[in-house]
């Protein structure tokens, strides 16, 4: 088994008052596919942002080694700026190169990179983030609700991307309401439920990565 490079101890975290996410710990290790599923409003996607920086835990541990890549649940693309930009973005942010007709062919929007985001459909908004986060180098890949608004061949397209990305040594973190695509990729599954939410249960996957139980 691979080294641990996600790792989530007794995270608690409230809003307004009110608790949302009690005692939560999980980890991911090299090479392995995680899932995280749950009802809307158990947390799943503040657990996301408290994994990449932007809300902090009231206590817990949460950590990620290396260097990390998110697509958050919101697409976030940049309305003034044509696909191809908003694909390069983080990459040029970090310094970085970026040739982004490779991983848009991967995902199908080859044929949109200079269309602006109203101009385009929600899948194909969709697909723009998830490019984007693969257009950096990253050691970890968190993905919250990726396959939401693709279509099918558009969700194999994907899945085949994060059995590659795990038989390269990522660690990938997918957090998602499709179960049967969760449990395709990954080799382990948390379950989030309760008000505040806590892990009720772990399930076995049938995940290719490497780390696959």
């Amino acid at each position: 088994m691979g080294e641990t490079l996600v790792l989530v101890r007794g995270i608690e975290k409230s809003f307004n008052g009110e608790k949302i996410l009690e005692g939560i710990s999980l980890e991911v290790k090299r090479g392995e596919v995680i899932g995280l599923v749950g009802p809307n409003g158990t947390g799943k996607s503040t657990l996301v942002k408290i994994l990449a920086g932007v809300e902090r835990p009231e206590s817990g541990e949460a950590s990620v080694k290396g260097s990390f890549s998110v697509v958050y649940q919101e697409d976030y693309l940049l309305p003034w700026k044509k696909l191809k930009d908003n694909l390069c973005l983080w990459a040029k942010f970090r310094g970085k190169e970026c040739d982004p007709l490779g991983v848009a062919k991967k995902l199908g929007i080859e044929g949109f990179l200079n269309k602006y985001p109203k101009e385009v459909s929600g899948g194909t908004r969709r697909k723009a983030s998830i490019a984007r986060a693969l257009l950096v180098d990253f050691d970890v890949l968190i993905l919250d609700e990726p396959f939401t608004g693709l279509d099918q061949p558009s969700k194999e397209s994907l899945l085949s991307i994060i059995r590659e990305l795990a038989n390269s040594g990522k660690a990938v973190l997918v957090v998602s309401h499709q179960l049967e695509e969760l449990f395709s990729v990954a080799s382990r599954v948390y379950v989030l439920s309760g008000r505040p939410s806590k892990v009720r249960k772990v399930l076995r996957g049938e995940g290719l990565g490497k780390g696959a139980l």
